[in-house]
């Protein structure tokens, strides 16, 4: 590759990933996209689409075009970039992220649930992945390995306790005395 187009792919994939990060700033969790950010997070696809076809399975190009899909709730078309970025680079937590998310939306829990596994198998200290399978693990019927996740994330980053109170994930085992004992330990 020539500096040139070295160049080139890499004014690409930062206006892309500008294009993502100022999209998802407009989507909030469960509710429909606002149009605003559909626009920036297509902007997205279609500024990575620039590159050469030899370049769009690489791991940063395929991140990102994930990232905009699952934003755009459109989690099937997501699965298969971000499956590229794990197979990859398996150390990208965002891709092992992003796939349970999409998995969890398309009710495809168990396997969301082992996404986030594999992603902790890579890094066992990525506090953000337990939070997440702590909230998958509540939500399959599994208090005791939830709340064992959720103390794994509020050990490593004490803000996961904060968010807990407002997680409806955690609502089937909110009055577990595990999880209180989790949650209210040292508040």
């Amino acid at each position: 590759m020539t500096d040139l187009s070295r160049l080139r792919q890499q004014v690409i994939l930062r206006h892309a990933a500008g294009y993502v990060e100022l999209g998802e700033l407009l989507v909030e969790t469960d509710k429909p996209v606002p149009t605003a950010a559909a626009r920036l997070l297509e902007r997205a696809i279609t500024t990575l689409d620039e590159l050469p076809e030899s370049q769009r399975s690489l791991p940063a190009a395929a991140l990102l075009r994930g990232e905009a899909l699952r934003a755009l709730g459109h989690w099937t078309e997501a699965l298969e970039p971000l499956a590229e970025v794990v197979e990859g680079d398996p150390q990208r937590v965002e891709a092992w992220l992003g796939l349970g998310w999409c998995l969890k939306r398309l009710d495809r829990l168990p396997e969301a649930m082992d996404a986030l596994k594999r992603g902790l198998e890579i890094d066992p200290d990525q506090a953000i992945l337990h939070y997440n399978l702590a909230c998958y693990l509540s939500l399959s019927g599994d208090p005791a390995t939830s709340v064992e996740h959720l103390a794994k994330a509020i050990a490593l980053d004490d803000r996961y306790r904060g968010l807990t109170e407002a997680e409806p994930d955690f609502d089937p085992i909110r009055s577990d005395p595990r999880f209180l004992a989790a949650t209210h330990l040292a508040c």
